[in-house]
């Protein structure tokens, strides 16, 4: 009887530690979802995509992300596949084509363990530089849905339904290649950089030994698992992020009670959502949605303040901003970082001329 007393102490006192439910971690909780709902919520308004199902995946997704990682891991849209999602106005079959593509990406890198070797190799001023493009081109969607609609968003939602409410259960061929080239690229550098190797950096940070559990290789395993159920299904591609465990961290959360907090809180909006949605959606002013998109936008600059210190490094960082701004390409952007990182160490290589008095 004692010992097994004493086993239930010891077992309590470990789940408090990866399970904490005190008013500061449910704050924490709610603390990345200034970034979460502008995406998800244009990607139901704008797209079609189904508000039950995406809901409930999401909130599934968070609850078995903390009880995995025991530590307040977000989870996120694919921020420039949804973001360009929403522009374009990209069925509802080419947003599952795009989740199913990166699952499989991410599941590749998780079984070959290139993703905790690319960790090695990876500068992490392309890191900042994409979180800062990434920035600029939220500020510059959450302007545009100011401007171009100032009215409720009714019109848009019933015309986007009816238009993706007669396809197949599965994506069509021209689904998956205009996914890959539309949505997927553009996401890809983005998903190393941030969600696994800037979050990998992240929880090494905030939690130390704790957040050693939080590899590149796990998170890519958990981003293609997600994207996998999220393609079969119609939910949300989705993501981890180093802002969202920054959001997390910064207002108290810190273990995976934050995650079970959220997560169940997203299953109960999911399992009642034919009783809210329909009336609340269509009546959400477009300048809100714009407001909350934009206020995302100017938080994941910040996340590169750690470059701009630098004048070297935050040429490349403003250098992928502009580009990101102008043209809405993220994989442009790296490239332009790339070669400009070239530029600047080649540069610092070459012999300094003496003058003559």
């Amino acid at each position: 009887m004692f010992h097994a007393e004493t086993r239930w102490r010891s077992f309590c006192l470990l789940m408090s530690k990866r399970f904490s439910f005190t008013f500061p971690e449910f704050v924490g909780s709610l603390a990345d979802l200034g970034t979460l709902l502008p995406l998800l919520v244009g990607l139901i308004v704008f797209n079609g995509l189904g508000v039950m199902p995406a809901l409930v995946l999401l909130g599934a997704a968070y609850i078995l992300t903390a009880i995995y990682y025991r530590l307040p891991v977000p989870v996120q849209p694919l921020k420039a596949a949804s973001m360009v999602a929403i522009a374009t106005g990209a069925s509802v079959y080419q947003i599952r084509a795009a989740a199913l593509w990166m699952a499989g990406i991410m599941l590749v890198l998780a079984v070959t363990r290139l993703a905790d070797k690319l960790n090695n190799v990876f500068p992490r001023v392309l890191i900042h530089g994409l979180q800062f493009g990434l920035g600029w081109m939220m500020i510059r969607s959450g302007v545009k849905l100011v401007i171009s609609f100032p009215d409720g968003l009714g019109a848009v939602v019933h015309g986007t339904h009816a238009a993706h409410s007669a396809a197949g259960f599965l994506p069509s061929r021209a689904d998956f290649v205009t996914a890959l080239a539309l949505l997927v690229l553009p996401q890809i550098p983005l998903t190393i950089g941030n969600a696994v190797l800037a979050t990998r950096d992240c929880a090494l940070r905030y939690f130390g030994k704790a957040g050693e559990r939080v590899s590149p290789n796990r998170l890519s395993a958990t981003i293609g698992i997600g994207n996998l159920a999220a393609g079969l299904v119609g939910g949300m591609p989705m993501c981890h992020g180093a802002g969202g465990m920054t959001a997390h961290y910064a207002f108290g959360a810190r273990t995976g009670g934050a995650g079970l907090m959220i997560g169940t809180i997203f299953l109960v909006l999911g399992a009642t959502a034919s009783h809210w949605a329909g009336a609340l959606l269509p009546s959400v002013p477009a300048w809100v949605l714009g407001a909350m998109l934009a206020y995302a936008g100017v938080r994941h600059t910040m996340l590169a303040g750690e470059s701009l210190r630098s004048l070297s490094n935050a040429l490349i960082v403003l250098s992928m901003g502009a580009v990101s701004w102008l043209q809405g390409n993220l994989l442009l952007a790296l490239g332009v970082g790339v070669a400009i990182r070239l530029l600047v160490r080649g540069a610092a290589l070459l012999p300094r001329r003496k003058w003559a008095d």
